[in-house]
């Protein structure tokens, strides 16, 4: 069911189809060509939060502290969100995906990207609790320097009070550093990509079974799905269809 945005917390809802006159048209195309494609000027730019969905990348830097994976976050305290996050930040008209993790990489902390590597992507919507709806890309950098703020937090330490949507993106990274490990230091590997998908936001553990072909579970949390397939020395899938272990 297609869900119409609210333009602001009074409920007040933008229409299907925009309402112009023949003037205010002739006005506001005027007047958008004087929009600057960097997007500054924050109450413009978020005027077209309510019916563009817009693309933001959200960028993990892992470190490995006393031997376990901890990945950089900060606090946020503002009109629209309070809470711990990874650094992330719209695209801009034109650049490539290294240029615009480079930039977003050395604003929001000063740090020089060496390489990224692709996770995934989201479908971001209103359900997290988000001022918009975008579509998120979140990329594994590494990286060169020090942060000039926030804090690295293991992966499974999170602070509770981590936004909701990041609180997803840190998961799928856990899951994203298993594959790597099952990939590297299994003597399986990884061989069923695309055999099951999850149902989306959730894991598959999959059972072989000789008399009925694949019996399978599904669960909302990565580590109840690890901890059921190393017990039952099953394969467990995300909602892509790609193994994890």
């Amino acid at each position: 069911m297609l869900v119409f945005p609210e333009t602001e917390k009074g409920g007040v809802m933008q229409p299907e189809v925009t309402e112009f006159t023949e003037e205010e048209e002739k006005e506001y195309l005027r007047l958008q060509k004087k929009v600057g494609w960097r997007r500054t000027g924050t109450k413009i730019f978020e005027s077209f939060f309510p019916i563009l969905t817009m693309a933001v990348c959200e960028l993990a830097v892992v470190r490995k502290i006393d031997g376990v994976d901890n990945v950089l976050m900060w606090r946020r305290k503002d009109e629209h969100y309070e809470g711990w996050h990874m650094p992330g930040g719209y695209v801009l008209v034109g650049e490539s995906d290294e240029e615009w993790i480079k930039r977003v990489l050395a604003k929001e902390t000063r740090l020089a990207l060496k390489f990224h590597f692709f996770i995934r992507r989201f479908n971001i919507n209103r359900t997290c609790g988000i001022i918009n709806h975008f579509i998120a890309n979140f990329f594994l950098c590494e990286v060169e320097g020090e942060p000039s703020g926030g804090r690295f937090f293991p992966l499974t330490e999170v602070p509770d009070d981590t936004l909701e949507n990041h609180k997803l993106y840190v998961e799928h990274l856990r899951a994203y550093l298993l594959r790597q490990k099952t990939m590297r230091r299994s003597k399986r590997g990884i061989t069923m990509d695309g055999l099951q998908n999850a149902p989306e936001g959730r894991w598959r553990v999959v059972y072989p079974n000789q008399d009925y072909g694949y019996l399978t579970d599904d669960f909302d949390s990565l580590d109840k799905a690890v901890k059921e397939s190393k017990l039952n020395q099953a394969n467990l899938f995300d909602d892509q269809g790609l193994q994890i272990l």
